[in-house]
């Protein structure tokens, strides 16, 4: 009874393959015949219609990874379609829905970021599965007021926050929005007196990008991360001229120094600075090597959904900012290790050597500037050691002096007492 029952379910298990294969080898021959009928424009544009999404990974002229869609039939814009009388039909597709923050009336001139992560919060709740748009998104970095620094940690809550619970993959335009508007927030828009407010708002951002939480490291172009190095560097330079002391003799981990005093603020922000710049330029030659060719396939597929950007650091701008940076801090043996070295080592710029050439002349002029200083240091050095010898020595010889003619009052007082005795 068994295998009775088992030969009727394969028979309908056939029967219905059957039919299916006839199905699609009809249907493939209508649109073979209405492809011999019609023209070849019209062809095509009947397969992009039949076969709507198509991806295609490649690499841009610029180093950016791109993914290449068709969605003719998917697309919010109206498809021309040209009739065989020559006339254009023109099909609208159905209007986009307004947004969470289109209903909820907000507008960036009166409200904050605070004001637009709190709507979208409450209308992605879990149950209501709604996810986050990136006009949103775009919309509450817009919405950054400058110099104050509440909004630019709110947009970086919303970058951590969205891609951890709502699924949210960050996008070029989207990352953008969020560098820009996490500096005009962190720059006091007040005059200053040094550059430290600018080393701070650099670093903040820096930080963002280096954590791959927030997606950053995903979506951040190269451009966008040579403008916060730029302003890191001219924050340093203008400490400098207000009379502070950049360099920086010992660096090395804060955690190894256990016996030696708790470091200033000052050190702390130069320290953080040095640990930050490199950690970009790795950041981004990690990007640039392409890592998921090493990963598992779960790992894989995790890496390459929020990869937007696959570019590097450019040795004209990015490489340069980073090497000033190092230099003004930790001199030209630190730069060379942390920057300098890994640049030249990668293995993209082997083929391309003139792109570490300059970056080594920089090292070599640093080099030759603190030899100098250090052999004009020890020339003083030599000179106040000299005078200082010369005060000691006309010092004793005073003190000498000075022990004569004490010794030699004191011989007459002693010569003189026993005199007197005999007279008396």
């Amino acid at each position: 009874m068994n295998q009775l029952i088992r030969g009727a379910e394969r028979s309908r298990c056939l029967l219905r393959v059957g039919r299916q294969a006839f199905s699609t080898s009809e249907s493939s021959l209508a649109v073979g015949a209405q492809n011999l009928t019609q023209p070849t424009w019209q062809a095509e544009s009947a397969n992009r219609q039949s076969f709507p999404i198509v991806t295609v990974h490649r690499v841009l002229r610029n180093d950016t990874l791109g993914l290449n869609r068709t969605f003719s039939s998917l697309s919010a814009a109206a498809d021309t379609v040209q009739s065989e009388d020559g006339q254009e039909q023109s099909s609208e597709a159905e209007e986009r829905a307004p947004s969470t923050l289109e209903k909820a009336g907000f507008s960036n001139e009166d409200s904050t970021p605070g004001h637009a992560i709190a709507i979208l919060q409450k209308a992605a709740a879990k149950g209501k599965g709604q996810y986050i748009r990136h006009s949103d998104f775009i919309r509450l970095c817009d919405s950054s007021r400058p110099g104050k620094q509440k909004d630019a940690k709110v947009i970086a809550t919303a970058l951590k926050e969205f891609k951890r619970n709502n699924r949210f993959t960050l996008q070029v335009e989207g990352s953008r929005a969020a560098v820009d508007g996490m500096l005009r927030s962190m720059k006091p828009s007040w005059k200053v007196q040094d550059g430290r407010p600018k080393v701070r708002a650099a670093l903040f951002v820096a930080q963002q990008i280096v954590d791959e939480t927030t997606g950053l490291y995903f979506a951040a172009e190269t451009e966008r991360v040579d403008i916060v190095l730029k302003d890191l560097r001219d924050g340093l330079l203008e400490m400098e001229e207000n009379g502070f002391n950049l360099r920086i003799d010992d660096v090395g981990d804060e955690d190894d120094a256990e016996d030696k005093e708790e470091p200033s603020a000052d050190e702390k922000l130069l320290r953080d600075a040095l640990r930050l710049t490199e950690r970009v330029v790795k950041s981004l030659l990690k990007r640039k090597s392409r890592p998921e060719w090493d990963m598992k396939k779960r790992a894989k597929r995790k890496y390459l959904k929020y990869l937007q950007v696959g570019s590097g650091p450019r040795h004209h701008t990015t490489m340069p900012y980073a090497t000033e940076i190092a230099l003004l801090i930790g001199g030209s043996a630190v730069a060379q290790e942390t920057v300098v070295s890994p640049f030249a080592d990668f293995k993209h710029t082997h083929s391309k050597k003139t792109r570490s050439v300059e970056l080594f002349e920089m090292i070599k002029k640093a080099e030759e500037l603190e030899e100098a200083q250090k052999s004009a240091e020890a020339a003083e050095a030599a000179i106040s050691a000299e005078e200082a010898a010369r005060k000691d020595e006309e010092s004793s010889e005073e003190g000498e002096e000075q022990v004569e003619i004490h010794g030699g009052e004191g011989d007459t007082e002693e010569g003189t007492g026993p005199e007197e005795e005999k007279k008396d």
